[in-house]
């Protein structure tokens, strides 16, 4: 019973962003378990009565599912993944799951490889209601058919101490060439991965992230090995970032939009820039927008149908949707919920009443459709080659 106290304290330190993901795994793997075993939701333990909904920590939440729970009288059953990767590879080999929890650069590679089953939009009560930029989202749609369900949306950009470099505040110099800036070194990071970390660098240098051909590819290299020596890491915790950007040790780094909320609550003076000048080559830069939803697994158990369709509404839902944007300061795809949030902190967030309106002024993730080239080039990068 003591090993289960001490990891549900662990669970509460890294819903917290006291520990990272890596040292939540760690604990869990000191006992023998994985996140996919670990019970992280009360009404967590599968029966077989309530769909599996294989997702991230944090989604099992009652605010999310409260619809639901009204309905069938408990929660679905949780399973979750650090990464989709990671979700990828227990999918492939059997997993049992009914419904799935990606963000669109991953549908086109999950739908080849038939992990996902078509979506009914006309069973979905909050259907008509989502924001329209997000409904046809490229690579989520395939012959005429949804795969995905649109449920938040963030940006990944620069949050930055403007009391440690105040220059950035001026508009002429928003622009992702602050991660290279050498008066800063070491006292920056770059995110640890092909969409935010690669991707970054090509919409610096005023190429397309998601199909580069091998010129591009090689000029992103070399920005890359560029900005090796000016970071002071590779991020892969939010968490870690925000304590650096908290103790002065960085200056600016690439994050979600969450990150600023959290450091201002604790009194740290920060910026999210969304960079919008003209990239090295003058091409158009921007904020990359994720947008992350909800599939239909191709090996849904047929007898729980109903009920995963009831899962995709109770996140859907203007409920779901206030509680993240106003807890989360992310977006959601519902457009009633910015009837319900005051203007002023949707502002304060970086949202809109209008939600098209700053969904219009980034670049949607896509599939890379380079990937392996891409992932053997970042890792030359890193090993400092």
């Amino acid at each position: 019973m003591g090993h289960v106290n001490d990891l549900l304290e662990k669970r509460r330190e890294f819903l917290a962003g006291k520990i990272n993901r890596r040292q939540f795994n760690q604990a869990l793997a000191a006992v023998g378990l994985t996140t996919t075993a670990f019970p992280m939701h009360a009404a967590m333990a599968q029966s077989g009565d309530h769909p599996t909904v294989f997702t991230w920590s944090g989604y099992e939440e009652e605010a999310f599912v409260a619809s639901y729970v009204n309905l069938h009288g408990t929660a679905p059953d949780f399973s979750f993944f650090a990464d989709e990767e990671e979700a990828f590879a227990k999918l492939r080999s059997g997993f049992p799951a009914d419904v799935l929890v990606p963000c669109t650069y991953k549908i086109p590679h999950w739908y080849r490889s038939g992990l996902l089953a078509p979506i009914d939009t006309s069973r979905l009560s909050h259907w008509n209601d989502i924001v329209p930029s997000l409904k046809n989202i490229p690579g989520t749609v395939f012959d005429g058919e949804h795969y995905f369900v649109p449920q938040d949306f963030g940006f990944t950009a620069i949050t930055f101490r403007h009391d440690l470099a105040p220059e950035y505040l001026e508009p002429e110099n928003a622009s992702w060439g602050f991660l290279w800036d050498t008066n800063y070194t070491g006292r920056l990071s770059m995110i640890d991965s092909l969409i935010d970390g690669v991707a970054v660098a090509s919409i610096y240098g005023g190429f397309n992230p998601f199909d580069m051909n091998e010129l591009e590819i090689e000029e992103t290299k070399k920005l890359l090995q560029e900005q090796l020596p000016l970071l002071r890491y590779y991020a892969t915790s939010m968490a870690d970032v925000e304590q650096s950007l908290a103790a002065g040790e960085m200056v600016a780094a690439a994050t979600w939009n969450g990150s600023r909320i959290r450091l201002l609550e604790q009194g740290v003076p920060v910026t999210f820039m969304k960079p919008d000048q003209p990239a090295l080559n003058g091409n158009p830069q921007g904020p990359m927008t994720w947008v992350c939803g909800i599939c239909l697994s191709a090996t849904m158990d047929p007898s729980l149908e109903q009920q995963a369709y009831d899962v995709m509404d109770a996140y859907m839902s203007p409920e779901a949707g206030f509680y993240e944007v106003t807890e989360w300061a992310a977006g959601h795809a519902n457009s009633k919920v910015y009837e319900m949030v005051d203007e002023e902190l949707l502002l304060d967030y970086g949202l809109s009443k209008n939600p098209d309106d700053v969904l219009s002024k980034g670049i949607f993730q896509e599939e890379m459709k380079q990937e392996a080239r891409l992932q053997e080039m970042f890792e030359e990068v890193k090993a400092g080659m």
